[in-house]
């Protein structure tokens, strides 16, 4: 699998995740990689701790409570982003 291929399988899991474990009322196909979860998706805080929980689960990860950022948790392309650092870490 390619960088760019990891990257879209993670974001199509993300997208599962919001659509169908948090509360929001948006099908997956009308999530787009760069929507703001809070801003254009509405997730709200219980949102983000279900979403970071969510994560751990699937990605297999551990998310630091110093991680547990805006920065990361953006949007899709940011927490894929986030996901595969913590990944490709987890290797060496």
């Amino acid at each position: 699998m390619t960088m760019q291929s990891d990257k879209q399988s993670v974001i199509e899991r993300i997208k599962k995740i919001v659509a169908t474990q948090l509360d929001v009322d948006i099908p997956i196909d009308q999530i787009g990689n760069e929507d703001g979860f809070l801003s254009a998706i509405g997730v709200d805080s219980i949102g983000f701790i279900e979403l970071r929980y969510q994560c751990e689960a699937e990605f297999d990860i551990k998310v630091k409570d110093e991680d547990f950022t805006p920065k990361n948790f953006l949007n899709c392309e940011t927490l894929s982003a986030f996901i595969l650092g913590k990944k490709e870490t987890s290797k060496i």
